[in-house]
């Protein structure tokens, strides 16, 4: 009922949604966040362990049919790509998630959720193995309030539909910058013991404002060494960071065409080079097109 509702508000309403890509926001790191990690000071924290996967984005959208009618299709978008690759949708679609996560929409027409795809074997970044194609749901859009659902509202919808749903490791409060990064070095240490590549802090969604910082192993913190004579040395990019550029790359091509080195390559200079710049990174240590070839033996 709520979903043939939505189709007809939709009907009347021209197909407002159709073909938006509902992008998630970047998740900077708690030591580098913008405009300062001080933003999280005296807030509620919640603390989810982060999933090695693709990030995905599942929701209705509508499709003019016709000159006066529209039609109702469920959305399966990625990273930046409207339309994801039919690789991903096709690791989307074969999970045991996903049939759940359609009855959630259906009964939530409004809802946009965001989900890990990750694929059965060693992961993209390989801090992990997967016993089987998983979605996990770490977040919630509604379009209706315009504003994300707090985790306990994810964890409960994830819960009642039988989905999998992000890790909560902890709840805290910090009033210094002191204690705050005190417990992001314990979550880090944490995180190597367990094998978790990294967590996420969120702080309770708000109107106008939805603060998040990630922390992860095999990241280390920017730091500039400034000497008496030449360029600022920054640290090289690490393994982790460049293999995820190459899953965005991977997302955004498809299987044949990022078989196809010639098409792969450039894009994939082009991923490296953008979190080189928004991290403070310098170039990789190795060459790009191992790391590719290092790709492409893990999705065979």
């Amino acid at each position: 009922m709520a979903l043939a509702n939505y189709a007809k508000n939709q009907e009347e309403d021209e197909g407002k949604l159709t073909d938006y890509v509902y992008k998630y926001p970047h998740i900077a790191h708690l030591v580098t966040m913008r405009p300062s990690p001080r933003v999280m000071l005296g807030k509620r924290l919640f603390w989810t362990e982060k999933e090695d996967g693709s990030c995905m984005a599942l929701y209705w959208t509508t499709k003019k049919r016709f000159i006066r009618r529209s039609k109702v299709e469920l959305q399966i978008s990625s990273h930046n790509q409207f339309e994801a690759a039919q690789d991903l949708k096709s690791l989307v679609q074969r999970t045991e998630d996903y049939p759940k996560i359609i009855k959630l929409l259906e009964d939530n027409p409004q809802y946009v959720i965001y989900c890990e795809a990750c694929k059965k074997g060693r992961s993209v970044t390989g801090v992990k193995v997967y016993d089987r194609d998983t979605l996990y749901v770490f977040d919630i859009y509604d379009r209706a309030a315009e504003q994300f659902l707090n985790y306990t509202a994810v964890y409960q919808h994830s819960y009642h539909y039988g989905i999998s749903c992000v890790k909560l490791y902890a709840e805290t409060r910090h009033r210094t910058m002191k204690d705050l990064l005190k417990f992001k070095n314990h979550v880090l240490e944490y995180c190597e013991t367990m094998r978790v590549e990294g967590m996420v802090a969120k702080t309770d969604p708000e109107p106008e404002t939805y603060w998040q910082a990630k922390v992860k192993i095999d990241v280390p913190e920017p730091v500039l060494r400034k000497i008496s004579k030449g360029n600022v040395i920054l640290p090289s990019i690490p393994d982790a960071e460049i293999m995820g550029a190459i899953d965005h790359a991977y997302q955004e091509l498809g299987t044949e065409k990022f078989k196809d080195v010639k098409l792969a390559m450039p894009l994939i200079a082009k991923m490296v080079s953008e979190e080189c710049h928004k991290h403070l990174f310098s170039n990789a240590k190795g060459k790009l097109y191992d790391y590719y070839k290092k790709y492409l033996e893990r999705l065979v």
